[in-house]
Parts: structure tokens; sequence; C-alpha cells
């Protein structure tokens, strides 16, 4: 199985992330690739955010919050 959601950050909705997810690909559970969206027009092609490992449905769930959280927290320092 494999999908592809957006989310954004929050709570400013500043940062847009397209989230690319495979199942059992490369040795991990939940491959997850992600993307910074950097204009809603696509003229600037999503530039590489990180590539990460999962091992559970929980652990995807969880990387998907603090990731749209990580982002907000990073921009108060």
């Amino acid at each position: 199985m494999n999908f592809t959601i957006f989310i954004n950050s929050y709570p400013t909705l500043e940062y847009q992330f397209e989230i690319d997810v495979t199942e059992n690909y490369e040795g991990d559970k939940w491959h997850v690739v992600v993307f910074e969206v950097i204009d809603d027009k696509n003229l600037t092609p999503p530039e590489h955010y990180e590539t990460v490992g999962l091992d559970t449905w929980g652990q995807l769930q969880k990387y998907l919050r603090d990731l749209r959280n990580k982002t907000e927290y990073k921009e108060a320092e």
C-alpha cells in the first residue's frame, strides 16, 4: 500500500508538506518521504525535507502530529 497526504503546520498554517508513505519498502514497515511545498501554484518543486522509517501505524500517526507541530515551534526559537 502507498498513499500521499498533505498537511499544514499548526496553528499558523505557514508550512505545507507533501508526504509519501509506502508500506514495506526499503526494510521499513512504513517508509515516509516528506517534501516541503514551497508555493501553492507549484512553480517551484517541493523540496525534500526528510525521510524516515517507522515500525507501526501508531508511530506514523505520532510522526505526522509531531511534524505538524515541530515547524511551528522551530519558528518560535
